[in-house]
């Protein structure tokens, strides 16, 4: 689907490559993308939303992602695993709209929240993620005010666990 010269589309398994390269641009120094892996796009790509700008050239087309799935475990559940809008495109509402996109594929299959993990570290994630109705999830302890869940991303790697109540 188009429009104003942005394509929406499901993910491939092809596209891997293409997020890893934006989360290392979008998020320089941050290594991060170990949490990225074709796999997830090639399992879950139907829940998976990619959104390339057409007017920009080819091969740096990508404006944002959301890497979502279906829980196995929690029949109630979607997940979003990663989720990105090119630094450029952030305050469109772009990611606004991915969210409301994939909460819209979770209930169409008849599930009622959707679970997210963030970085401590990135509060402006963890305040958008505020804006659109998530609420946290106790963790394992208290840091800096914020229910932190060590090691989830691997070790040293602690995130915050969000819920959101369609």
């Amino acid at each position: 689907m188009s429009s104003g010269g942005l394509v929406w589309r499901s993910a491939e398994g092809d596209d891997a490559p293409a997020v890893s390269a934006a989360i290392d641009a979008w998020w320089p120094g941050r290594h991060i993308v170990h949490m990225v892996c074709p796999q997830l796009f090639e399992h879950f790509g139907d829940t998976c939303l990619l959104v390339e700008d057409e007017r920009r050239a080819e091969g740096d087309r990508l404006v944002a992602f959301l890497l979502g799935m279906l829980s196995q475990r929690m029949p109630a559940a979607g997940y979003i695993h990663y989720a990105g809008v090119r630094p450029e495109y952030r305050g469109t509402g772009l990611g606004r709209q991915m969210y409301e996109r994939f909460a819209e594929m979770t209930r169409a299959r008849g599930r009622g929240e959707v679970f997210i993990e963030t970085s401590t570290w990135n509060k402006e994630s963890i305040a958008f993620h505020e804006r659109m109705g998530f609420v946290f999830v106790p963790g394992d302890e208290v840091v800096d005010g914020l229910p932190v869940h060590h090691d989830t991303g691997g070790k040293g790697f602690d995130y915050v666990e969000m819920v959101w109540t369609l």
